[in-house]
């Protein structure tokens, strides 16, 4: 990102142009802040304009993980009973994951630093960013410690501190659109506030560095007052007898699964909606600057609009890998936390177990794309008009679909052959990620572009459907599940 800024707006002109864009512009506030430092363009400016929120962002989706992996996570498994039977105090686990956590943002503010400062800018700018990185990741990793106190299941924990990121990038955004009073109570917002690039004001890390410390007391206290095990908020009792769908494979697949498949759809749904409200801008945004146009020669004739709407597509399809890989690993971690064991005591075969897994994955990720398409194309419309749009960019998701069955063929792959190894299908998403955004960046060879299954689903609106590659995507799909069932008959489970 940095290297592509760097060659965009390499001119006082260019930085110029990019602030009047952005200036007032309700829906780029909403999704990069409110432009500290761009009435004077700078190319530290414009960087933070860029990076800023989304860094802060992925930061604090980090420290969230971490924090959960090595608190309530711990004793869901009871790994933490071994820690406990040691001499150590009653907080030493929650002390572990804070340090972990502060470690982890320490390296990331530096290398973010490093690549910033290499390429020219400013030091005191850059280390401003990197600070503004460690107190947003400092506070959300104390609020992560206070939720594993409060929830009863990891997931609960990791739920209510996502929604807590939600609802601070909400307020920056109103925050920001408004009269900038709200954003100030937001980790985000506060973050932001130190103005990176853009006359320092060091006295904002005070807000984040006493936020994190009223946070870390309140997990301690809250520790102290309650059962090793369960959260100051006790599970919901179930019902006394399970619903007859419990009674089969795919039924307990859709239980299990349902969360997270709601979750991603509305989250995706949001971000669609958002970049439908922006695409109606596109033509504006992109029409006096040649340089960000050129990004878009791949799609040929295309329209700009058309061409925006396509990639914007494209990279929610990336992001939904997320689904897709969590899912399918969710059979990994059933095996290894004996789960499978008890379904597979009964007389369910170990194909209908998996086999009912992976279709309820790829219903699910079916199910978050058409969302995410139809959000986006309502997004439009609401702007345009053009009801014909929600159609389009339903259809233009779902081609999507093909790309992501190879992905899960891929991870089932792993799991089958190589359990232990099997978060590698994180790897196998990170290489498909970057050859879709950065390959033409990087030069890649047209081979190795050709690895990812995204480089081959048309791109429509841009593009006209076919129907060839979708037909080899699918088969593809199917070959890589077929291998997998080889290798998972042929293992122990477990």
């Amino acid at each position: 990102t940095v290297e592509s800024i760097t060659g965009l707006y390499s001119t006082p002109a260019q930085l110029e142009q990019y602030a009047q864009l952005v200036r007032g512009n309700t829906a780029l506030i909403v999704q990069a802040g409110p432009g500290y430092g761009l009435d004077d363009p700078t190319l530290g400016s414009v960087m933070m304009n860029e990076l800023a929120v989304w860094t802060i962002i992925a930061v604090a989706l980090m420290n969230i993980f971490v924090v959960v992996r090595h608190t309530r996570t711990e004793e869901t498994t009871e790994n933490a009973e071994l820690t406990r039977a040691a001499p150590v105090g009653r907080y030493t686990g929650t002390a572990a994951a804070l340090l972990c956590a502060l470690v982890s943002t320490v390296a990331v503010a530096t290398g973010v630093g490093l690549v910033l400062a290499m390429s020219g800018l400013s030091v005191t700018g850059t280390m401003a960013f990197g600070v503004s990185l460690v107190g947003a990741g400092s506070v959300f990793a104390s609020l992560t410690a206070v939720t594993s106190q409060i929830a009863a299941t990891p997931r609960s924990a990791l739920a209510l501190s996502g929604t807590a990121l939600v609802i601070a990038f909400v307020a920056r955004a109103v925050g920001d659109i408004g009269d900038g009073r709200l954003s100030w109570l937001s980790p985000i917002g506060w973050a932001q506030a130190i103005r990176a690039f853009a006359d320092e004001r060091w006295w904002v890390l005070l807000i984040p560095a006493v936020t994190s410390l009223l946070l870390i007391l309140a997990a301690v206290a809250l520790q102290a007052r309650r059962d090793f095990g369960a959260g100051i908020l006790a599970q919901r009792t179930g019902r006394p007898n399970a619903p007859a769908t419990l009674g089969s494979p795919l039924g307990l697949g859709v239980r299990l699964h349902r969360a997270s498949i709601v979750a991603w759809s509305v989250g995706l749904g949001l971000t669609g909606f958002f970049y439908g409200v922006v695409g109606e801008q596109a033509e504006s945004i992109f029409e006096e600057n040649p340089d960000l146009e050129s990004y878009f020669d791949h799609l040929g004739d295309a329209s700009i609009t058309d061409a925006f709407l396509a990639t914007s597509i494209l990279m929610m399809a990336l992001l939904a890998m997320g689904l897709t890989v969590s899912s399918v690993l969710r059979l990994r971690s059933e095996e290894v936390a004996f789960r499978a064991d008890l379904v597979l005591a009964t007389p369910t075969s170990r194909s209908s177990w998996w086999s009912s897994r992976l279709a309820v994955t790829s219903i699910g990720v079916t199910v978050a794309l058409t969302a995410m398409g139809a959000a986006t194309g309502a997004g439009f419309a609401a702007m345009t008009g053009e009801a014909h749009r929600i159609a389009q960019l339903s259809f233009a998701a779902l081609l999507m679909v093909p790309a992501q069955l190879v992905v899960v063929g891929i991870a089932f792959c792993l799991v089958a052959w190589w359990p232990r190894r099997a978060m590698l299908a994180w790897g196998a998403v990170a290489v498909i990620v970057v050859i879709d955004l950065f390959g033409a960046l990087l030069e890649l060879p047209q081979w190795i572009v050709n690895v990812s299954p995204f480089q081959h689903v048309p791109a429509v609106p841009a593009a006209p459907a076919q129907a060839l590659p979708i037909v080899v995507l699918l088969s593809c799909a199917a070959a890589l599940v077929a291998v997998g069932s080889a290798g998972i008959r042929r293992r122990d489970i477990g």
